[in-house]
C-alpha cells in the first residue's frame, strides 16, 4: 500500500517533468530489467534501478531520498514477489507490460495514465501473490 501510494504519485510527477535524458534512462533501465529476467534471473536489482529513475525523474530528490530508506525493505518484498512471478510465464509478461504501461504514459506527459498505470502495477503485483498463495486476499 505503501508503495502503490508514494509510487504512484512518483510516476504522475515524471510524466509531468522527466527530461529528455530522464526518458532515455528510464528506457535504458527498463531494457535491463527485461534483459535480466529473459536471462533467468530476477531481476530485482535491475527493478529497483527503473523504480529509482523514476524518482529521479520526479526532479524532487525527496522521493530519491524516501526510496533509499525504504530500499532494504523494497528488496527483501521485490525478491520474494519475483522469485514468485518467476515460475508462471504469464506473469513475467504481466510485469513487463506493466512496466512498459508507466514508462508509455511517464514519455506521453500523461500524469493521469502515469498514476493509474503504476498503482495497476502494485495492485496486480499483490494480485499475483493471492494467485499464488503467498498472502491472502485484502478484506474488502
Amino acid at each position: 500500500e505503501l508503495r502503490r501510494v508514494v509510487e504512484g504519485e512518483m510516476a504522475a510527477l515524471a510524466a509531468r517533468r522527466a527530461t529528455k535524458s530522464q526518458l532515455a534512462a528510464l528506457r535504458r533501465t527498463l531494457a535491463t530489467v527485461d534483459a535480466a529476467t529473459e536471462s533467468g534471473e530476477l531481476g530485482v536489482e535491475e527493478d529497483l534501478a527503473f523504480h529509482r529513475a523514476i524518482g529521479e525523474a520526479t526532479g524532487n530528490p525527496q522521493f530519491l531520498r524516501l526510496l533509499a530508506v525504504l530500499e532494504d525493505y523494497t528488496r527483501d518484498a521485490m525478491t520474494v514477489v519475483k522469485g514468485y512471478e518467476s515460475m508462471r510465464a504469464d506473469f513475467m509478461e504481466q510485469v513487463r507490460n506493466e512496466h512498459r504501461a508507466i514508462l508509455a504514459a511517464i514519455a506521453a506527459g500523461d500524469e493521469k495514465a502515469a498514476r493509474r498505470a503504476a498503482i495497476k502495477h502494485h495492485r496486480n503485483g499483490e494480485e499475483r501473490l493471492v494467485a499464488s498463495g503467498v498472502i491472502r486476499p485484502a478484506s474488502a
